[in-house]
């Protein structure tokens, strides 16, 4: 491993050879081989104040497949999407917790870079945050079997003069440090209630819909935890941070020619030109899904649909009619769903 640039011998010796979690020095307390675990204990004391200090207003979306994200955060505020990388460290070299990444996992320049301080159970007073830019531009660069690695000496705390503690944020204002408002109550419109069965046929739905957009090598695929807002899968371009949250709706059809209603929930219901619906149905005898699905820009939804009580109402006829319906210009074979995502990660 070659060091240069800005970075100490003692950062150097702290180094992983998987320094996507942590670094390999441990903390009293954690067995050796333990960087996995602290690393997921880093990134959940994360997870939750970021929840608790926004009200709700920050949700979190985590990975189905590691590709170097450890999160995208949806600020409802405004609706964007933060791409979030945590970096925790146990031990400490003196006042400093060094962390380390590889380069070409900062694919954005806004991708944001959390260091944390584990502690015990529990993370220390201040975190670290910078902006994908930052840390290239501050951080020392070591070659890790043909990688660059970028190292930051983390301070755990402000230290006059030194060249991180600008980019420390108390951790209990790192909610805010991400542009997250807390939320203001809303009156929501009463949902009607879903059977089990419902449940699992949309699960199903949802399921499919990831399978067939996993095939879209260059990007990332995320889900809501816990699943508490409308859109239940995020696919993220890597390269370009394009992001696009969808909502899957499942229908079950006894039979081939049979139609079914949409019902979108207006309470919960934010158009917005990076939000799609997409439809499926499940052929309940041959336990298949129809061939052919809809894929709806959410800001067209208020004109295509109409108002049944708390909801939005479309009608889906996966075979098609002889008669013309608003939604046939957005039926779309199912075995194209990746190419289509794929055009609209382009497009938007």
């Amino acid at each position: 491993m070659r060091c240069f640039r800005k970075c100490s011998l003692a950062t150097a010796s702290a180094c992983s050879e998987s320094p996507d979690r942590t670094v390999t020095e441990v903390g009293a307390g954690w067995p050796h081989g333990s960087q996995d675990p602290i690393g997921q204990a880093g990134e959940f004391l994360v997870w939750a104040p970021l929840i608790t200090q926004s009200a709700g207003g920050l949700h979190v979306f985590l990975p189905l497949l590691d590709r170097g994200l450890d999160a995208v955060i949806h600020r409802l505020n405004d609706g964007a999407y933060l791409a979030l990388q945590v970096k925790s460290k146990t031990s400490l070299h003196g006042p400093e917790a060094p962390i380390a990444l590889y380069e070409n996992h900062l694919f954005t320049p806004d991708q944001l870079v959390i260091g944390v301080h584990l502690d015990g159970d529990h993370l220390g007073p201040f975190v670290l945050v910078a902006d994908a830019a930052t840390f290239k531009k501050k951080a020392g660069r070591m070659v890790d079997r043909g990688r660059v690695m970028l190292v930051a000496d983390m301070p755990i705390r402000p230290i006059p003069g030194h060249s991180w503690s600008e980019d420390l944020v108390p951790f209990d204002k790192l909610a805010e440090r991400l542009g997250a408002t807390r939320l203001q109550p809303t009156l929501a419109l009463q949902a009607e209630p879903v059977s089990d069965e419902d449940r699992l046929i949309g699960f199903w739905g949802e399921q499919e819909v990831v399978r067939r957009l996993a095939f879209l090598e260059d990007c990332g695929l995320f889900r809501p935890f816990p699943d508490n807002e409308a859109n239940e899968i995020l696919i993220r371009r890597l390269a370009t941070g394009m992001t696009i949250g969808i909502q899957v709706k499942t229908s079950q059809l006894s039979e081939p020619d049979a139609r079914r209603r949409i019902l979108v929930n207006r309470s919960s219901f934010v158009p917005a030109p990076i939000t799609f619906l997409v439809a499926l149905a499940w052929m309940v005898p041959e336990r298949r899904f129809h061939e052919t699905c809809l894929v709806i820009p959410s800001g067209v939804i208020p004109e295509l649909a109409s108002i049944d009580g708390p909801n939005y109402k479309l009608q889906f006829h996966p075979a098609g009619s002889s008669r013309p319906s608003r939604v046939d210009r957005y039926r779309v074979p199912l075995e194209s769903l990746g190419e289509t995502f794929a055009s609209h990660l382009t497009d938007v």
